[in-house]
């Protein structure tokens, strides 16, 4: 089998052009701009818990031994850490911390599913626009004129092709694609929540109920905005 034969650039461009202009006319900027993100987050490297972890255990011990007073926020590249001990220190309360850290959770959940809109548009598209590109294949077929046999040949190649574009684009491209975002963002809340967990482990003594409750009464358990 000759892999030219496989190739068709007319059935091509009415299958992908078709299939992205179906996501631009489909979906918001913003959709689009988590989506990029989301794909370009793929091959960079994921969250780690552990070297998160080795990043602010000196803070996290220097909180267990002297309290959380004399205490400073976590000093570390994620931002989340740094806003949800500051909001611990603040607060004198695990609940801000974790409250914290659900805000973040919700953020990132809802910028998942718009990464993930646009992708799974397209592995929608992709067949139909496959479809399309069959039925103006068979639409040019011309019977009974000079070159009838070449015409049909040719009508009938562009047809199965234009097929089999939309079902590898959908299901070889866009479906794997919307599962490795997908996975990501669970990989990466299942670490995170291992983090915090420990946080709360490792602070639960530095930060008793009754300070809580006291700080909560105060109007310390507030909320700090991310």
């Amino acid at each position: 089998m000759e892999i030219s034969a496989l190739w068709d650039g007319l059935g091509a461009v009415i299958v992908l052009g078709g299939t992205l202009l179906a996501v631009l006319l489909g979906s918001g900027s913003g959709e689009l701009g988590a989506a990029a993100r989301a794909i370009g987050s793929l091959v960079t490297p994921a969250f780690n818990q552990q070297k998160v972890r080795a990043q602010i255990a000196r803070n996290v011990e220097d909180m267990r031994r002297d309290g959380l007073l004399r205490s400073v926020p976590c000093a570390s590249t994620d931002s989340e850490i740094t806003l949800a001990t500051n909001a611990l220190i603040h607060d004198r309360s695990l609940h801000s911390l974790l409250a914290v850290h659900r805000r973040f959770r919700e953020d990132r959940q809802r910028l998942c599913e718009a990464a993930l809109r646009p992708i799974r548009l397209a592995a929608e598209a992709a067949p139909v626009f496959g479809m399309v590109g069959t039925l103006l294949a068979l639409s040019q077929m011309q019977l009974g004129v000079e070159g009838e046999e070449g015409a049909l040949v040719t009508g009938i190649a562009m047809a199965i092709l234009t097929t089999l574009y939309g079902l590898v684009l959908a299901h070889l491209v866009f479906h794997p694609l919307a599962r490795a975002v997908d996975r990501r963002g669970e990989r990466e809340e299942q670490e995170r929540q291992q983090l915090f967990d420990w946080l709360s482990e490792q602070l639960s003594e530095s930060c008793p109920p009754s300070l809580s409750l006291a700080a909560s009464r105060s109007g310390g358990g507030r909320d700090v905005a991310a």
